[in-house]
């Protein structure tokens, strides 16, 4: 018996080795999901409108004050802090089938600060793809937000 579970463990950490257990692309797709989702979750439970802002090396989380009528970011939240994407991957965002030009992380004045995607109290989304690639969109993993709420991670098209 220990000898088959010693087989199973071997096999299963030479797997993740081979198999990109350590694909840094793969890995920030899956995060930004699961963020995505979970913060989904707290405006549901909490009444309130988010946002996430995309860069082209990374992506904030935003919040909206309905009192002064402006985006923040969410700063003061371990789990929902900006974010740098790994090097070598490069994010290409389209919202509502549009391609949206994706700027650095430049210091904006608080009125300035929009989120590229609107993440509702009411559990729906404004609809977008996000691709995270390394050398074409051919490899990227894309991550599409539907109106309703949903979200897929869909692996590259090598991979389907």
């Amino acid at each position: 018996m220990i000898v088959i579970i010693g087989i199973m463990v071997g096999m299963t950490v030479l797997s993740m080795g081979t198999l990109g257990g350590d694909d840094h692309t793969e890995k920030e797709a899956r995060r930004l999901t699961a963020l995505t989702h979970l913060l989904g979750e707290e405006a549901l439970v909490q009444g309130r409108d988010y946002g996430v802002e995309f860069f082209t090396d990374g992506y904030r989380f935003l919040s909206w004050d309905p009192d002064e009528r402006l985006w923040s970011p969410v700063d003061d939240d371990a789990v929902f802090r900006r974010r740098t994407l790994p090097d070598g991957v490069r994010a290409i965002l389209a919202v509502d089938g549009q391609e949206v030009v994706l700027e650095s992380d430049e210091r904006r004045e608080a009125d300035e600060i929009v989120p590229h995607v609107a993440i509702f109290s009411s559990g729906e989304f404004t609809p977008f793809e996000l691709f995270l690639a390394t050398d074409s969109v051919r490899d990227a993993w894309t991550l599409r937000g539907l109106m309703h709420g949903e979200l897929e991670l869909l692996p590259p098209e090598d991979d389907r």
